[in-house]
C-alpha cells in the first residue's frame, strides 16, 4: 500500500514527460497485483468475441483502454454456437485477459422476442460482481436497454451507451422493418438521451448529442510495430474490398439500400477494363454467385472481368487482414446519408493500418482522417465522369508512389489506441 501511495504521490509531482508514462504503466501493474481495481465495468451487446465481427475490435480496443485506467471489464456478447438452453454463467471463458459470458443468438420467433425485451442473463451475470462501477450498451435492443438503464440508476451505477450506427430504412418483411423503425428511433431519440454518458464513432452523433457528455471514439487498431512497409510490387494495381456490402440471398431492389456500394466501384472499374487498363481487384466476404444473386443486372460485366475481379468467400479475419496488407488500395465506396454520416467504416481503419491506403467517399469523419494522395484518393460517386478520370490516374500511379503511400499509412498513428485513453477519463 505504501508502494502506491509513493507512486500516486510521483505522479502528482510528473504532470508531463516519459516519467509520467512509465509511473503510470507501473500503478496499473501494481493494482493488478493487489487486484485493486477501481471497479468492474460490464460491457454488453451484439458482438462475437474475439474477432467475429466488426463490433468485437471495438469492443476489444475500446476494453483494452479502460483496463489500462484500472478498470476490470466484463464481456456478455452473443455466440451462434451454444445452445440456447445452455445457462449463461456456465459460458464464462477468458478471452485475452477479459472475463466473457455468452448470450446464444436467437433462432425461433420466441427466443428473438426474449432477446429483445428480457434482461435475465444481464442480471445473473451482475449478481456474480459486487464492484460494478459501470454498464456500456454497445447500440443495445431498446425495451432491454430501458430495462438495464432502470437497474442501474436505481442500484447507482454508471449507465454508458457506445453508440456507432443509425440505420435508416432496411430491408426484409414489413413486420421487420417496422419493428427495427421503432427499434432504432427508441434508442437513438429516447434512450440515448437518459444515460449518464455516450461513446460515439463520429461527430455528426456528438453533435446530435450535445447536451450530453459524449466522447468521439472512431475505429481503433491495435496492431503490430512494423518498421518496413510489407508492399509487394505487383505487376499490376491490386486493389481489395473485404466485407459483405449487402443483405444476401435477396435481390436487392433500391441499391442506395446497400450498405457498402460494391457495384459502383465495380462499375468505375470496367470503364477503366475497356480502356485497356489492367488492374486486380479481389473480393472477400461474398462469393460471386452471391453477389449475381443479389445484382443480376451486373453478371455481364462480372463475366466480361473474370480475369480482373475475383470473389473468394469468407474467409477468417486472420488470413484477411494478411491478404489486404498486401494490395496496394482497398476501395470502401458509400452514398452520403444519415447512417453512413453517424457511422465511421470500420474498413478504413483497418487498412490504414495494415499499410494500405483506401479509395472512399466523404462519408463520416473521413475527411479529418485521409490525406488526399497520402493515405489514400476521395472519389465523388455524384461526379462520374470525374470519378472514372480519377480511377484511371489511381491505377497508373507508379510503383514508387505506391510505396511510398503505404509507408505513410504504416507510419500513421491516428487509429492507435494510446491516442483516446484520456477520452475515457471523461465519461467516467
Amino acid at each position: 500500500m505504501l508502494i502506491l501511495v509513493r507512486r500516486k504521490k510521483c505522479l502528482n509531482m510528473n504532470r508531463h514527460g516519459v516519467l509520467k508514462e512509465e509511473l503510470q504503466q507501473q500503478l496499473s501493474g501494481i493494482r493488478r497485483i493487489f487486484n485493486m481495481s477501481k471497479g468492474t465495468i460490464i460491457y454488453i451487446g451484439g458482438f462475437e468475441l474475439p474477432d467475429k465481427n466488426a463490433a468485437a475490435h471495438r469492443v476489444m480496443s475500446n476494453a483494452k483502454l479502460l483496463r489500462k485506467l484500472g478498470y476490470s471489464i466484463v464481456f456478455i456478447g452473443i455466440d451462434k454456437d451454444i445452445n440456447t438452453s445452455k445457462n449463461i454463467i456456465n459460458t464464462r471463458q477468458e478471452i485475452e485477459g477479459f472475463t466473457s459470458y455468452q448470450v446464444p443468438y436467437p433462432r425461433s420467433n420466441k427466443q428473438w422476442f426474449n432477446h429483445l425485451v428480457s434482461i435475465d442473463h444481464f442480471l445473473k451475470v451482475v449478481e456474480m460482481y459486487n464492484n460494478i462501477e459501470a454498464v456500456i450498451c454497445y447500440n443495445y435492443q431498446s425495451l432491454a436497454f430501458e430495462k438495464i438503464r432502470k437497474y442501474c440508476r436505481k442500484n447507482k451505477i454508471k449507465i454508458i451507451s457506445d453508440c456507432t450506427e443509425w440505420y435508416g430504412k432496411s430491408e426484409g418483411n414489413i413486420a421487420f422493418r417496422i419493428l427495427k423503425y421503432f427499434d432504432t428511433a427508441l434508442r437513438m431519440k429516447i434512450i440515448n438521451n437518459r444515460v449518464d454518458s455516450l461513446i460515439v464513432v463520429s461527430k455528426y452523433l456528438r453533435n446530435y448529442y450535445k447536451n450530453k457528455p459524449a466522447i468521439v471514439i472512431p475505429t481503433i487498431v491495435s496492431r503490430k510495430k512494423q518498421s518496413k512497409s510489407k508492399y509487394i510490387e505487383n505487376e499490376v494495381t491490386k486493389l481489395i474490398y473485404a466485407g459483405v456490402p449487402f443483405r444476401l440471398g435477396k435481390r436487392l431492389k433500391k441499391r442506395n439500400s446497400a450498405k457498402d456500394r460494391l457495384d459502383i466501384a465495380i462499375k468505375l472499374l470496367y470503364q477503366s477494363y475497356k480502356k485497356g487498363i489492367k488492374f486486380r481487384f479481389d473480393i472477400y466476404g461474398i462469393t460471386k454467385k452471391q453477389y449475381i444473386e443479389v445484382l443480376p443486372e451486373d453478371t455481364f460485366i462480372i463475366e466480361k472481368m473474370e480475369n480482373y475481379i475475383f470473389f473468394h468467400g469468407r474467409r477468417t479475419n486472420r488470413e484477411v487482414q494478411n491478404i489486404i496488407s498486401n494490395a496496394d488500395f482497398s476501395i470502401l465506396i458509400r452514398d452520403e446519408n444519415r447512417t453512413t454520416m453517424a457511422g465511421f467504416p470500420t474498413k478504413f481503419a483497418e487498412s490504414i493500418s495494415l499499410g494500405v491506403p483506401v479509395i472512399t467517399t466523404k462519408t463520416s469523419d473521413l475527411v479529418d482522417y485521409l490525406v488526399e494522395g497520402k493515405n489514400g484518393f476521395f472519389i465523388d460517386i455524384k461526379k462520374e465522369n470525374r470519378d472514372e478520370d480519377i480511377f484511371f490516374k489511381i491505377l497508373s500511379i507508379d510503383k514508387e508512389s505506391k510505396r511510398e503511400m503505404k509507408e505513410y499509412c504504416l507510419k500513421e498513428k491516428t487509429f492507435d489506441p494510446e491516442n483516446w485513453i484520456d477520452d475515457f477519463r471523461y465519461i467516467l
